[in-house]
């Protein structure tokens, strides 16, 4: 990959700038235009994998990843099917891609960009205030690599001057979690804090006083490493209940460890597999919750459904709805920050100058829906997408503007 990296550019908005500007929703942008791991459509006008993976041209049921090609193949069908129901006769020829890792959104970016064929640029983005605001550009893929969430807007200028119409032609894709919600290295350890808590909530109903929280919390923060991926699959799902097994005793850390380190252990399977045996053998008698955990995370590998410890996951969603929008509009920008999942502002600014100019606009996230909607929603269990919450981050807006 060729990089050149840009001159410090001293017109992104230091740090100390960051301002509160009331409250929105992503549905205000991007209406029922959602679509999460399941690859299952929030806008029910558009059919997914289930009833329409072969015509995305996908030759089998597992759900792909967002990195992986089939993923791309899958993208490609809704932007078409949203053009169809948004009721657009032009066919699209552009893209925008907006995320925050260069693993799962820049690779899901350059997959889509190769199939589609389509004029495309791609925005990368965080937070890293340790750092001068820079950008690093990779010109051959065109995606921009920023340090700033800021720097969105001198994207959006070097992409108009190339040329794009970013009109009825263009679908916007953009990322929700760290990206359009919680930005990365602003705002986002409050969302890996609603995990956490959605995690407890789970461990204590199924292990109840016998929890114990240090040794878990220990063991999670070791196994949610890059290292241990071949047995985690970097799966939020697989990590939760990989440690509540360990916190049954059932198998021990250490004993764990050793097999991971000789090689024996290789993935997550074979780990359910082992604690089956284990089960089986009746060393230790396990209460009846867990047994329904086991039975259910078995059952759902078994018909290749990658979010397999649901108990868990509908308790990270109450957990990530009661961080949305609960605190009051005089509140500090700095207590915002540290309590509430914000919509990032810059995102908001500019999903909204595209909106006004006809783009298609929709939201991908490899995020469980599990852990985005309710199983019923209603007035006091909302999805994610339509909750309000405090818009924060750095005005965009003049630089938009000039491009009008």
């Amino acid at each position: 990959m060729s990089l050149s990296t840009t001159a410090t550019l001293a017109k992104a908005e230091p740090a100390t700038t960051l301002q509160s500007f009331g409250r929105a929703k992503l549905a205000d942008y991007f209406a029922d235009f959602v679509i999460y791991r399941n690859l299952e459509p929030l806008d029910r006008r558009i059919k997914g994998l289930k009833s329409a993976g072969y015509k995305m041209g996908l030759n089998n049921d597992t759900i792909p990843r967002k990195f992986e090609r089939d993923y791309a193949r899958a993208a490609m069908w809704f932007a078409t099917e949203g053009q169809r129901v948004r009721k657009v006769s032009k066919t699209l020829s552009e893209m925008l891609f907006i995320g925050d890792t260069l693993l799962n959104d820049g690779q899901a970016y350059k997959n889509l960009r190769a199939l589609s064929e389509w004029k495309s640029a791609c925005f990368i983005g965080a937070d890293r205030l340790e750092q001068d605001p820079n950008a690093e550009i990779d010109e051959e893929e065109n995606l921009y690599h920023a340090n700033r969430w800021a720097l969105m807007g001198e994207w959006m200028q070097q992409t108009a001057a190339q040329g794009f119409h970013l009109d009825q032609r263009t679908v916007v894709i953009v990322d929700i979690d760290k990206t359009a919600l919680g930005a990365k290295g602003r705002n986002d350890q409050v969302i890996d804090k609603a995990r956490i808590q959605g995690i407890f909530r789970t461990m204590d109903s199924v292990l109840g006083k016998d929890f114990d929280q240090a040794a878990f919390e220990r063991q999670y923060s070791e196994l949610n490493r890059a290292r241990y991926h071949t047995l985690t699959a970097d799966n939020q799902d697989f990590l939760a209940y990989i440690c509540l097994v360990l916190n049954t005793g059932l198998i021990k850390y250490d004993e764990l460890l050793t097999q991971f380190d000789n090689g024996s252990l290789h993935d997550f399977e074979q780990f359910v597999r082992w604690v089956d045996s284990r089960m089986m053998g009746g060393a230790l008698r396990l209460g009846e919750p867990f047994r329904q955990v086991h039975e259910a995370v078995g059952a759902s590998l078994r018909i290749g459904d990658p979010t397999p410890f649901k108990r868990f996951r509908r308790q990270e969603f109450l957990s990530t709805a009661a961080h949305m929008g609960h605190l009051p509009v005089n509140a500090s920008v700095e207590q915002l920050l540290d309590e509430e999942i914000t919509f990032t502002q810059e995102v908001r600014e500019l999903s909204a100058w595209l909106q006004k100019r006809g783009c298609l606009l929709i939201c991908l996230s490899d995020k469980p829906q599990e852990a985005s909607c309710p199983e019923r929603p209603t007035s006091d269990f909302l999805p994610l997408h339509q909750i309000d919450t405090h818009c924060v981050g750095t005005s965009i807006q003049a630089q938009l503007d000039a491009l009008t």
